[in-house]
């Protein structure tokens, strides 16, 4: 990766620079290939007179969104095993006993 990151504050207020040193702008693809698939591109990119290519793919807060889904759905599925293993307990306790009484 090309870009550099800095540092605004030490409340660690991180910003992505291109090699223009320019905060970068992410856009979204309207390609039909990468629709809506988000970039990170040089706020020069589209301006004849600079020659700055920095782009790419802002591939980092997707992973990091569904390596949050996934743990998520890993408890989840966790959660319902061990229910599951309760309620088969349970079955196995309960037994239902008629009785008739003739006069």
């Amino acid at each position: 990766m090309s870009a550099t990151i800095g540092s605004a504050s030490s409340s660690a207020q991180k910003e992505m620079v291109c090699h223009c040193q320019l905060p970068v702008r992410i856009c979204t693809s309207k390609t039909k290939e990468h629709l809506g698939k988000k970039f990170r591109v040089c706020p020069n990119s589209l301006k004849p007179s600079k020659k700055c290519k920095y782009w790419e793919w802002d591939e980092e807060p997707v992973q990091q969104s569904l390596d949050a889904e996934i743990a998520a759905i890993k408890e989840d599925v966790s959660d319902l095993k061990k229910e599951v293993l309760e309620l088969k307990k349970k079955k196995r306790g309960h037994r239902v006993h008629i009785s008739c009484n003739l006069l």
